[in-house]
């Protein structure tokens, strides 16, 4: 499976183009971006854009989602079961299934940023698409009423950070030292994911926060 990346929309945010070499079929991640870019690729690929896989439905992620619905009025779209939106979308759950083509991913509910997280593993090309549950170098943050650093703390550290060090991260946003990063680097690098226990976890996200409002 092939991915490319589309960097834009609010806050250098990341939207994924994944598709099968065999089929052309094709999955966006996050309609996060301006349209014309990635129709523009697709067309010139012949791709068949039939799938949009929500990571999470905070507003930037889902910007230009309407314009993809417009533009492929056949695309089916993908959200957690346990979000609250309410349009016609295909709720799904942890551990399910998604065909990409003849490839697949896998969905991990990852809340923690925000209560309606979906990461989606790529298990034959150890590729993780995390939203914003995990950047490179940091987690995502917990500030609003729908997040919870408990979640957060368990999705990464028993979830992703289970995933295999060679592990490649495809966050939500282009926040880190590089756009793309394994997990095992990323353990090397950040003390987000060095912490022993929750009580740790807690004093790096509350002293990145005093940081953060310093500059």
């Amino acid at each position: 499976m092939k991915v490319k990346y589309f960097i834009g929309g609010y806050d250098k945010n990341i939207c994924y183009l994944l598709w099968c070499e065999e089929s052309n079929h094709a999955a966006i991640i996050d309609p996060s971006v301006e349209i014309n870019p990635v129709i523009e690729f697709i067309n010139k690929e012949n791709l068949i854009l039939d799938k949009i896989l929500i990571t999470h439905t905070h507003h930037d992620h889902i910007k230009y989602l309407n314009d993809f619905i417009d533009y492929f009025n056949l695309i089916k779209v993908y959200i957690s079961s346990k979000s609250h939106q309410k349009i016609n979308f295909i709720p799904i759950s942890n551990n399910q299934i998604i065909n990409i083509g003849t490839y697949i991913v896998t969905c991990f509910e990852t809340p923690g940023h925000y209560y309606d997280s979906i990461s989606f593993w790529d298990e034959k090309n150890k590729r993780i698409f995390t939203g914003d549950t995990m950047f490179i170098g940091r987690t995502g943050r917990v500030l609003g009423s729908k997040s919870s650093i408990e979640d957060l703390y368990d999705s990464i550290y028993n979830i992703l950070l289970k995933l295999p060090s060679e592990t490649m991260i495809y966050p939500g946003h282009d926040y880190g030292y590089t756009t793309i990063d394994s997990i095992g680097n990323n353990i090397i690098s950040s003390n987000f994911f060095n912490c022993q226990n929750f009580t740790e976890f807690k004093v790096v996200m509350k002293n990145y926060e005093k940081n953060r409002k310093k500059r």
